[in-house]
């Protein structure tokens, strides 16, 4: 086997060579090949190096044959981190693709790191597929399409945790070309076992979602749709302490900063409530699974004061457990005294704020309990160093974190997972759970709650409603040379993250963009019509509408007016209602002299695509020929906005015709 040539050139580029256990896992897999199974699937605890294995299979398989490999990672993020850290390193002809771009499949790199969602859209081709995280990939239909299309010769998929539940959600078409996948379990114990050098990882890290109560989520909703009147960074702050500490932190504040925002009934409502917050009753839930008495002295981490007395009595109503709060009214000495008692074994809790991420040192701790994500990577690494610091090596220790789902406290943790796997601390479970659960979630519940399959932007967040004042034609002169302002509303920001996403997409509106479109044809016709029919017709707006030159819609906040909001799972229906309306818009031109062209040009770094739609339209022995460019913002499906811009285009045709035959 090529172990030795492989680990030269591992030693070159990363520094190391295989542990006996790696090269030990990769010889079963070969066996497994030898046996003719095309799938196998390895399990192999987090901190074991399953990368290395990786990278060994697919040397492995180059070198016999095989014409190519595609990595596929679940997220961008591990995309990006296993590319430049890892595949990039080692192999010479390699490349990664992850936004939708196609470069190199095309240019037939050997090696390709990409996501599932990217190599479908490539309608990449490959011998061997090796899926990282495979869990993922039950149930997926991005994976299935993916590999599907990829028609590979063998599939390897790696992972530290694939639930059994999951193995019943494969799409039996891959079964069909693949077999049933063949599953290689290696725990702490059987890698031990075969090297003595493998070491299990510093800690187990487990997720729990903070769920809020229905008073809770209307709060949050009344802040997250930016219908909270006042100032705006105060309204953010408010936001951001109802879903990281909870409503007691939330109404204290509030109280605190009352006059800087407008008063709501819905906070009446919650601070007016008993029982307590979604954290709170989170943490509780925690306890009733991981029992204080087997994991203390347990440290339990909070920003607020107010939420870590909370915490106290939520503990002591679940657990018989001696629980104390640490914070910066207590003295340097008594601090100390309380770390001295927890060594001890006299006190089972401690919940700390920001004052103990510096000053506990307690070795003893078996279970931390992350229940905010600090944003500062630095606070976080003190947190964790509380929990794995002077680890013994037969002591296996425990991470929870619970955050609140469809917030952004879940996008904050992407920082904290690469800490957490930068520290050998083993985050599958994290990343189970994690998947899903941010701020673009709830954005898609509020597409759902409307009820149809496009929804106007404006409907969502109000703030961005445009306001026509007086004369059509006037304003839509300032619109087309920006002296229009539009407003911005906090609810953009979560829409645009799930549109850069991908899980949100738009187009916009085929009949009030294409009246937009109808007055610069009509303007353009004003310009050089004359006689009765052109009084009719015409004013002084149009004409001047007409004197433009380069016409372009690209200010963003008036885009907004005129978008369309769908789930990518109407993707395909609304694709078909476009192609219905170019068609009908087509019919209705019969016997018009005129030609429609689309040219586009895109910017990659800000993941935009200008449509440029080229009139020539002859009537009345005058011919037009306007160009107007829209900006498609956090777009990646050229086909889409082509289409969309296409449709536009004949409608406005389709106007100036009726308009002019009256």
């Amino acid at each position: 086997m090529e172990f030795s040539e492989f680990n030269e050139r591992l030693k070159k580029s990363l520094g190391f060579s295989m542990f006996p256990y790696q090269e030990y896992v990769s010889r079963d897999l070969i066996r497994a090949l030898e046996l003719n199974y095309k799938f196998v699937i390895v399990s192999m605890p987090t901190g074991s190096g399953k990368t290395v294995v990786e990278l060994f299979m697919v040397y492995y398989l180059l070198k016999r044959g095989f014409k190519n490999a595609t990595v596929m990672e679940p997220t961008r993020i591990l995309c990006d981190q296993m590319y430049r850290q890892f595949w990039k390193a080692v192999f010479d002809d390699v490349g990664e693709e992850y936004e939708g771009e196609c470069d190199a499949f095309n240019e037939g790199k050997s090696v390709v790191v990409s996501t599932p969602f990217t190599a479908n859209k490539c309608n990449a081709k490959a011998d061997v597929v090796i899926l990282d995280e495979v869990h993922h990939a039950f149930g997926d239909p991005r994976y299935t399409e993916a590999l599907i299309n990829a028609t590979p010769k063998v599939v390897l998929g790696f992972t530290a945790l694939l639930p059994s539940y999951k193995k019943y959600k494969l799409d039996p078409r891959i079964s069909s070309f693949l077999g049933d996948p063949v599953t290689m379990n290696y725990d702490f114990r059987t890698l031990a076992k075969v090297d003595p050098s493998f070491k299990p990882p510093k800690a187990i890290a487990d997720l729990f979602d903070a769920e809020m109560d229905s008073l809770e989520n209307n709060v949050f909703e009344v802040f997250f749709r930016g219908k909270v009147k006042g100032n705006r960074e105060t309204a953010k702050f408010l936001e951001y302490t109802l879903y990281s500490y909870g409503k007691v932190a939330f109404c204290e504040s509030l109280e605190r900063l009352r006059d800087k925002v407008q008063d709501d009934h819905s906070f009446f409502v919650l601070c007016d409530s008993e029982g307590f917050s979604h954290k709170a009753r989170t943490l509780q839930e925690v306890f009733s699974i991981y029992k204080v008495e087997d994991y203390k002295p347990v440290l339990v981490f909070t920003s607020r004061k107010s939420t870590a007395y909370e915490f106290e009595k939520a503990i002591k109503q679940v657990a018989k457990a001696r629980v104390e709060v640490l914070t910066g009214d207590l003295t340097k000495e008594e601090r100390q005294s309380l770390v001295e008692e927890a060594k001890k074994g006299e006190v089972d809790v401690i919940v700390s704020t920001l004052v103990g991420e510096e000053g506990i040192d307690i070795p003893e701790a078996k279970l931390l309990v992350m229940t905010d994500v600090p944003q500062s990577p630095l606070r976080f690494y003190q947190r964790l160093g509380r929990l794995i610091r002077n680890k013994r090596e037969e002591e296996q220790k425990y991470l929870v974190v619970s955050l609140t789902p469809k917030t952004p406290e879940y996008d904050n943790l992407d920082d904290a997972l690469r800490n957490l796997y930068a520290e050998g601390v083993d985050v599958s479970y994290i990343l189970e759970k994690k998947e899903d659960k941010g701020p673009t979630a709830r954005v898609l519940d509020a597409l759902r709650e409307q009820g149809s399959t496009l929804v106007p932007f404006e409907s969502l967040d109000e703030e961005v409603k445009l306001q026509a004042d007086g004369d059509e034609d006037k304003f839509l002169f300032n619109l087309l040379t920006s002296t229009v302002s539009g407003k911005e509303g906090s609810f953009t920001t979560y829409v645009e993250k799930a549109m850069r996403d991908g899980k949100v997409l738009y187009i916009y509106d085929v009949e009030e963009m294409g009246k937009v479109l109808f007055k610069v044809l009509l303007g353009k016709y004003c310009s050089l019509c004359y006689g009765e029919k052109c009084k009719r017709l015409c004013n002084d707006w149009l004409i001047k509408i007409g004197f433009l030159k380069n016409v372009k819609l690209e200010k963003k906040s008036l885009l907004r007016h005129y978008m369309r909001l769908f789930s990518r799972e109407n993707l395909q229906k609304v694709e078909e209602e476009l192609r219905e309306e170019v068609e009908k818009a087509k019919s209705a031109l019969e016997g018009l002299d005129y030609s429609l062209s689309v040219t586009e040009t895109s910017n990659k770094t800000f993941t935009s695509l200008v449509e440029t739609l080229n009139f020539n339209v002859s009537l009345e022995g005058m011919t037009i020929y306007p160009k107007v460019s829209i900006s498609f913002y956090n777009m990646k499906e050229s086909g889409l906005a082509k289409l969309n811009a296409l449709a536009i285009g004949y409608k406005a045709l389709s106007n100036l015709r009726s308009s002019i035959s009256e």
